[in-house]
């Protein structure tokens, strides 16, 4: 009987994936293969969802959301602040603002300069990105004992 993709099996694939970004860019495309424990190493949830009781030899094709990437555009973090708090240097509207303050990074887009105030949004620039996914399974078999381990838990081969 052939092995199902089920918590705890190691699964070998190969995959295309093209990924749209949200800001309207040029989507990119790339190729690889990769193996992992389902339940242990994370994947995006949708692959997860349509990989289970699969088998070697299937293929699925699997679309991945904003939510399980960078996220949706949240326009609660459209904010104004006022520009005298900042470098004024280093407003431009169109880009990115970045600074240190009392050892945290702040960081936003600069949407818009008015003359007291600066329009800013703290959504990551990378939100509304999408993926696309062909995989085809190449291996299915229940996980070692030692693959069930995260890779912080495994004993450097050196002390083996």
């Amino acid at each position: 009987m052939e092995e199902l993709v089920k918590e705890c099996s190691r699964v070998t694939i190969e995959f295309g994936m093209k990924v749209t970004p949200g800001n309207g860019g040029d989507p990119i495309s790339q190729s690889n293969s990769c193996s992992f424990v389902m339940g242990v190493e994370v994947q995006y949830p949708s692959v997860e969802t349509a990989l289970l009781n699969k088998k070697a030899g299937d293929r699925v094709m699997v679309c991945v959301p904003p939510e399980e990437i960078f996220g949706v555009h949240n326009p609660d973090l459209i904010r104004e602040l006022p520009r005298s708090d900042y470098k004024q240097n280093r407003l431009k509207a169109g880009k990115m603002y970045r600074e240190v303050k009392r050892g945290c990074l702040v960081e936003f887009l600069v949407k818009e300069l008015r003359e007291e105030t600066i329009l800013v949004d703290f959504n990551d620039p990378r939100v509304g990105t999408w993926a696309e996914f062909d995989i085809l399974i190449k291996e299915v078999r229940p996980a070692t004992k030692e693959e069930m381990l995260p890779e912080c838990a495994k004993m450097p081969s050196f002390l083996q």
